[in-house]
């Protein structure tokens, strides 16, 4: 019923989106990951069944020999690339930043190469070809030299991503770059909600550094090379990167951290989840189907080589799973130890396993697209980060209550078991998970339907440059207000300095009038001292003096007295005298 559903949805859209059928498109995906070419694969289907014609430049050709309107060219070398990465191992020694500048980038000339060297999409491309399209999209995460068969072409120019943007895209399009938020996905668990002020400092220090030397002239000058090469000489890429009218983005904010996005960015997600799955082989359908007790399935997807786990984290996987109270489905490569509840293969139809009501729980390494399928299905989660965006989607992922989460570089038998058994009977995560599956699923219309409307949009009106936003422009000290953030804090600052000189001058000046007061006083205060002390010398001399002449007078008024005692005495005797002689 779905099907018809959608088809008849399709049929509607073709009807009231006009004039923009029969198209020709031209696609370029060239990175060499089933991860990245499975988000677009029913994509290039769909709009070739919709009548458009499109020629697809791609790592995993698609084998479909119904798709009249689809001429692909396979460069399936580019797969040799990456042989000699080990994701575990690079894990444990680096961070997903230096895997990027030392490997990543550095992957970018030799994929550009072998699109524009293919000997037939050349014939494409050739300036006699006579060949036109109305739109060129290209996978935008390192080989922006292809951008320049836009150019080519004087066709509109679409970007795609199989994953959240990476930091660098962000900012040259316009998009906020958030070093700490938890949608950076390229600093891994350094990344969060509240971090510290340190720890945002670190970030900050490691993304911008990152940006700015290992995005430079030598990035886009190899990439501008190329397109020179092939093309003559055609204007710069990575203007042409700033210049794109759409850029397609597999993220949905409800498995996703959200974060703003500029008008030009359009997310979709699970266009390759489908609910017309291919059945299980015999052998398998019956292992699963004879589990009393269901199965668990265990896969780290295509990027990760369980070939290359040490002795010892595969005793551990294998001690686990085979005590395990029911069976195990587990992509594997490589030689195990017999176990009657384990079944092992070196490849699975996925998304049919997980459709399988038996399954209970999908142990992960937290790819993007196995995280889709599984909320599709409605399967809880045991996840095991390795790589890129693998510790963002898990961690967004346990926030939701559908997954546990287990560092694989420390783990041991307790920690995985206790994760698996937690899942397997807790019935909360189930509940949370079915939740999620019908949260995704509750939109106007779907994914598919999104963006071929967008994809025939900007067909219909020759591109979409009204949508492109003009920060892309603008410096990064500009679009951040960091000229004026350091303009005001240099007046503030220099504000500050300037109250604190007035603010010590005055303070100099109080002192200086109090210490002037205090030393006025003193000197009042010493020559009151000095004059009482004076007084009081001068009384004590007067007091003295005074004693003196009182006593003087004393002693002057005795004697004066004993004089004039001494005269009456000798007066009365010389009148006794004289009385007696006059007798």
């Amino acid at each position: 019923m779905k099907p018809v559903l959608v088809y008849l949805a399709t049929l509607f859209l073709t009807l009231i989106t006009g004039p923009s059928s029969g198209a020709r498109i031209l696609g370029i995906i060239p990175i060499p990951s089933y991860s990245h070419q499975i988000a677009y694969q029913a994509l290039w289907k769909t709009l070739s069944q919709r009548g458009h014609e499109v020629f697809l430049v791609t790592a995993n050709p698609i084998s479909d020999t119904n798709l009249k309107n689809l001429t692909q060219f396979g460069i399936e070398e580019g797969y040799e690339l990456i042989k000699p990465l080990n994701f575990l191992q690079d894990r444990l020694t680096s961070t997903w930043v230096d895997i990027v500048t030392n490997y990543i980038l550095k992957m970018g000339e030799p994929l550009s190469e072998l699109v524009y060297s293919h000997p037939e999409f050349k014939k494409v491309y050739a300036p006699d070809s006579g060949q036109k399209f109305d739109v060129v999209i290209v996978e935008a995460i390192i080989t922006p030299g292809c951008y320049a068969l836009a150019h080519r072409f004087d066709a509109p120019l679409i970007g795609t991503y199989s994953l959240g943007l990476m930091q660098h895209f962000n900012y040259v399009i316009g998009n906020p770059v958030l070093s700490s938020h938890p949608s950076n996905w390229e600093l891994g668990k350094n990344v969060g909600l509240n971090l510290p002020f340190w720890k945002r400092l670190k970030n900050f220090v490691t993304m911008w550094t990152h940006l700015f030397t290992e995005y430079g002239e030598n990035y886009y000058g190899l990439q501008q090379k190329v397109a020179n090469k092939y093309l003559g000489n055609v204007p710069s890429v990575k203007e042409m990167e700033k210049n794109m009218s759409l850029v397609l983005v597999n993220q949905q904010d409800e498995i996703s951290y959200a974060r703003p996005y500029v008008p030009n960015v359009i997310t979709f997600g699970s266009l390759h989840v489908s609910d017309n799955v291919k059945p299980l082989p015999k052998d398998l359908k019956e292992f699963v189907d004879s589990s009393p007790n269901g199965f668990v399935y265990v896969s780290f997807g295509t990027n990760v080589q369980t070939a290359a786990f040490s002795k010892e984290l595969k005793s551990i996987f294998f001690d686990v799973l085979s005590n395990l109270p029911l069976k195990v489905v587990w992509k594997f490569k490589g030689d195990l130890p017999k176990s009657s509840n384990i079944y092992t293969a070196e490849w699975f139809s996925q998304q049919s396993i997980l459709a399988h009501p038996n399954i209970k729980l999908f142990v992960y390494q937290g790819g993007l697209q196995s995280t889709e399928e599984a909320v599709h299905f409605g399967v809880p989660l045991v996840g095991l980060p390795v790589l890129a965006d693998q510790d963002m989607q898990i961690s967004k992922m346990v926030s939701l209550g559908v997954c546990r989460f287990v560092e694989i570089l420390e783990l041991t038998k307790e920690t995985l078991d206790e994760a698996i058994r937690d899942v397997l009977t807790d019935k909360r995560y189930k509940e949370n998970m079915t939740r999620l599956h019908n949260l995704i699923k509750d939109k106007p219309r779907s994914h598919m339907e999104n963006v071929i409307w967008w994809i025939e949009y900007v067909i219909r009106n020759k591109g979409a440059p009204h949508l492109r936003s003009t920060i892309a422009d603008e410096p990064w000290y500009q679009r951040y207000d960091v000229d004026i953030i350091a303009f005001l804090s240099i007046i503030l600052f220099m504000t500050l300095v300037f109250s604190l000189y007035v603010a010590y001058k005055i303070l100099l000046v109080i002192a200086k009038y109090y210490a002037t007061s205090v030393t006025s006083e003193k000197q009042k205060v010493d020559k009151l001292y000095s004059e009482l002390s004076r007084g009081k010398i001068y009384e004590k001399k007067r007091k003295k003096r005074v004693g003196r002449n009182t006593t003087r007078k004393i002693v002057l008024y005795k004697r004066g007295r004993e004089k004039e005692e001494k005269q009456d005495d000798d007066d009365e005797k010389e009148e006794v005298e004289v009385e007696a002689e006059t007798m």
